[in-house]
């Protein structure tokens, strides 16, 4: 594989983690309602890992001579500004199966690529912990 597609696939990862809906709630963050403390520091490390994990591609990305790039947010994001976090739960749940689903088949075309491999195997990893934190946080807010 050439290291304009293993950079290409990266950088589709990067836009994924650096632009998804928990990232973008930390710029405008949803309407929380008393008792979701841990709801919300649940969300703020779901984004940190993303960042970091988007931080961990972007340098895989430069060391393999490539140029970054973070993606944007999708346009649609607009429309969830003030809207409850129990609402924008669903979505972010939806969003995050599609995401896993995108980064299985990035990790399955990275094959002849190890390091690079690797480190999608890991991201696909975390993605899938943070699905179940999110499905325990639908759960806790459902009893």
């Amino acid at each position: 594989m050439s290291d304009v597609t293993t950079n290409r696939l990266l950088n589709h990862l990067i836009a994924i983690h650096n632009r998804s809906l928990p990232v973008y709630l930390t710029y405008a963050a949803p309407a929380w309602h008393g008792g979701e403390e841990a709801a919300k520091e649940t969300m703020r490390l779901i984004a940190a890992d993303q960042r970091e994990t988007a931080e961990r591609l972007a340098a895989m990305v430069t060391e393999n001579n490539g140029v970054v790039n973070n993606g944007e947010f999708p346009i649609y994001y607009t429309g969830y500004h003030d809207l409850s976090f129990d609402f924008l739960l669903n979505e972010i749940i939806k969003e995050q199966k599609e995401d896993i689903a995108t980064i299985e088949s990035v990790v399955s075309k990275l094959s002849l690529v190890p390091l690079a491999k690797a480190l999608a195997e890991e991201t696909l990893g975390a993605a899938k912990g943070h699905l179940e934190s999110l499905v325990e946080l639908k759960q806790a807010a459902a009893s």
